[in-house]
């Protein structure tokens, strides 16, 4: 742990000496990771504090990708993003949401801690559905509380919108194929509406692929063979986006969107092991397909008013989603027990901010939010007649079930819970400049209340709090071409909300609190050797409580519930840093790294007395890397080479509460390379070049397998073996 903060402290001010000693004048910043004419990195624009300024100038670490490095770096999905920046841990469940952990702050499971946002609406259903037709993504480490309030307390991951131009007519073709049976399309138009500066921008995509499971159909017990179709990994994917923009008078301009999305992917096929040995077995043996089946529809609306002092801003956003999903619990061929959950919420924000428009040394911004989250939840188990001769035969070795009891099942609900979540908030942030140094200064009330009812049970329950959430930082700027020093202290916080059941003796629904933590954040970013690199680097200290996870307990029928607990507090600290570097006109080095150290504090007790004091929690990579090498070269008049390789580095992690289990380390890479003219592009992908096996994901599963006696297994989600694509981009 020492060496960890001495290795992070000598970067960090061995980087600040370099950039006061080499520091140069710029131009305003466009991109990052880009090179401009002279050869210079150009940092990229972002909005991640709800306003327009360059990465360089906000006092916290924020990674950004522009479509560009989007596109070629063949980023499509929530795992390829997260293999490219550094102390993010992220990756699609197999029930299509999102497991991520930022610095280790988050969790896997039921609980968000991450916020997704969509041109500032937050996506709490859906934000591992293709948005595509991106202009950036950004992710911003440590707690977002006061622009962003709850479920970003350990950051927030923000996809940006193409808008509309009323200049002229144009549009981009992709088409994607490749081992697999993969086939992926995807368009978008920009279509000028009307002389007065209107004009609509449309997007859709269609996917799908057989993926890279295998269901078996082993002969059961009895002899019978099932008939499934042995791509048990098949996916589909399709949506679009409509979006319209235009001015409605000289100071008074309106943006809106409407989305759609389908998805129909494996769920939960799972690989079970019984240890630490993993096998990363690609065959399954399940009495049935199991498919999650999402479908959502999206509409936001944002106006702008120009005053003479201030811009007014208004965000509404509406989601509805339906959610489908079944799973082979006992993941066997045998009929045994199975698992239903359908899954229907509805979503709608609102949110009006005031931000001035001055040039001056001071800078402000004020808002109201409001959220209100409807989710209603229905469970069921799906119990076998031949389940009882099944285990019979697993554990006493009884007569196979027969074929009249295989044709028997029942429905058992498990959960029936409804659940209205409601937000209420107001922010500030302000900024002031005094000679070389910047004072920023922020806070957030939010009011968050739940109500839930067990519609199985009659009982009831609520919860609530309200949070006040704080920002502090202090920049100093070492030169005028962006490079600064800070210090950056602020809160985050995760709402709490309600388990479906009750436990014995209680007469309401067992609620669990919100998880808070407090982050100190020391940092460095600039621009050295005539800004042909760009760098920032930070160390990290984190104080988290009330940690919420997930964890199967049993209600007073003795049903297994997966509900949500407080687990306790932990502390954690850690340096991560990122550079870009043109190395020459045609080939630029990236780099992005991280270390976290974590540690639960002692004392820190589970609900049935389980001691966690000192061990490590899960879900945290202990060390994160990436390096990607950009090279471009004009081969003729008309065309240019291009490739991309980028290697990943992801250390272990602990995969359940107690110790026991760790997914281990591993590294990936991947290469793109191609040819490109004006409106042409052309390219081979191959992703994990060296076949990698390894799991994105691991956690601890009850055991439902009768022929494994143990009370709990490891559940596996194995990963994307290697993959090689052609891709075709059209413009015009």
């Amino acid at each position: 742990m020492e060496t960890l903060k001495n290795a992070g402290l000598c970067l960090t001010l061995l980087t600040m000496s370099i950039s006061s000693a080499l520091g140069q004048e710029s131009t305003s910043p466009e991109r990052q990771g880009s090179q401009s004419e002279t050869g210079e990195i150009e940092s990229i624009q972002v909005t991640a504090r709800k306003r327009v300024e360059s990465v360089l100038d906000i006092p916290e670490s924020i990674s950004a990708l522009n479509a560009e490095e989007l596109e070629r770096g063949a980023i499509v999905s929530l795992d390829d993003l997260g293999m490219a920046v550094g102390n993010l841990n992220l990756a699609t469940r197999t029930d299509g949401n999102p497991n991520v952990t930022i610095r280790g702050v988050g969790s896997f499971g039921n609980t968000q801690g991450v916020g997704f946002y969509l041109d500032d609406v937050q996506l709490f259903t859906d934000a591992s559905a293709r948005l595509g037709d991106l202009q950036r993504v950004e992710v911003l480490k440590g707690p977002q509380g006061t622009l962003y309030g709850g479920s970003s307390i350990g950051g927030a991951v923000r996809f940006v919108s193409m808008r509309p131009e009323a200049d002229e007519f144009f549009g981009r073709v992709k088409a994607v194929v490749g081992q697999q049976s993969t086939r992926d399309l995807e368009a978008s138009f920009n279509i000028p509406l009307s002389d007065n500066g209107w004009a609509a921008r449309v997007f859709g995509y269609s996917a799908s692929n057989d993926g890279y499971l295998i269901n078996t159909n082993p002969a059961r017990i009895n002899g019978g063979i099932g008939s499934n179709d042995a791509d048990i990994g098949s996916y589909n994917e399709e949506g679009f986006k409509l979006a319209i923009a235009g001015t409605i008078s000289d100071n008074f301009s309106a943006y809106a969107t409407l989305r759609w999305n389908d998805l129909d992917s494996p769920n939960n096929p799972w690989a079970i092991e019984e240890d630490n040995q993993f096998s990363y077995n690609n065959e399954r043996n399940f009495s049935f397909n199991p498919r999650v089946l999402r479908e959502t529809i999206a509409a936001t609306a944002e106006f702008e008013l120009e005053l003479d002092s201030m811009f007014m801003t208004a965000i509404s956003g509406y989601t509805d989603t339906d959610f489908n999903e079944g799973s082979d619990l006992d993941a066997t061929q045998e009929f045994v027990f199975d698992f239903d959950r359908g899954i229907q919420s509805e979503i709608f924000s609102q949110e009006v901010r005031f931000t001035s428009k001055n040039d001056g040394p001071t800078q402000w911004q004020a808002g109201l939010y409001y959220l209100s989250f409807e989710r209603d939840t229905q469970s069921d188990l799906i119990a076998h007649g031949s389940g009882n001769a099944v285990i019979g035969y697993a554990l006493a070795g009884g007569p196979p079930p027969t074929a009249a009891e295989e044709s028997i099942s029942a429905d058992v609900p498990l959960v029936g819970l409804d659940v209205k979540r409601q937000q209420y908030a107001t922010f500030v942030t302000g900024s002031h400049e005094i000679g070389n140094f910047v004072v920023d200064l922020g806070a957030r009330f939010e009011r968050w209340d739940i109500k839930g009812n067990n519609t199985l049970t009659a009982i009831a329950g609520d919860t609530g709090n309200t949070e006040f959430l704080p920002k502090a930082s202090l920049s100093y700027k070492l030169s005028d071409n962006g490079s600064n020093i800070y210090i950056t202290a602020s809160k985050g916080f995760e709402p709490g909300g309600l388990n479906p059941a009750n436990f014995t003796g209680k007469s309401e629904l067992f609620s669990f609190g919100s998880e808070k933590t407090t982050n100190l954040e020391v940092g460095y970013k600039g621009r050295l050797l005539d800004n042909r690199m760009t760098i920032a680097t930070a160390l990290f200290y984190i104080d988290y409580s009330g940690r919420q996870f997930e964890l199967t307990r049993t209600d007073p029928s003795g049903n297994p519930i997966e509900g949500i607990l407080n687990a306790g507090k932990s502390t954690q600290y850690g340096w991560e840093a990122e550079l870009s570097y043109s190395i020459s006109d045609h080939l630029i080095v990236g780099l992005s790294a991280g270390l976290v150290e974590a540690e639960w504090d002692e004392g820190t007790l589970l609900d049935d007395g389980t001691d966690l004091s000192g061990l490590t929690p899960p879900y945290i990579n202990k060390s994160t890397a990436a390096l990607t090498l950009d090279y471009n070269k004009p081969i003729s008049e008309e065309w240019e080479f291009f490739s991309r390789l980028q290697a990943s580095y992801k250390g272990e992690f602990e995969a359940d509460l107690f110790g026991r289990y760790q997914n281990p380390s591993y590294s990936l890479f991947n290469l793109g390379f191609g040819v490109a003219k004006e409106n042409v592009e052309l390219a081979i992908e191959v992703e994990n070049l060296f076949d990698k096996q390894y799991y994105s994901d691991v956690s601890v599963f009850p055991n439902f397998n009768f022929f494994i006696p143990l009370d709990s297994v490891v559940i596996g989600t194995l990963a994307q073996p290697r993959l090689i694509t052609a891709r075709a981009t059209i413009r015009f």
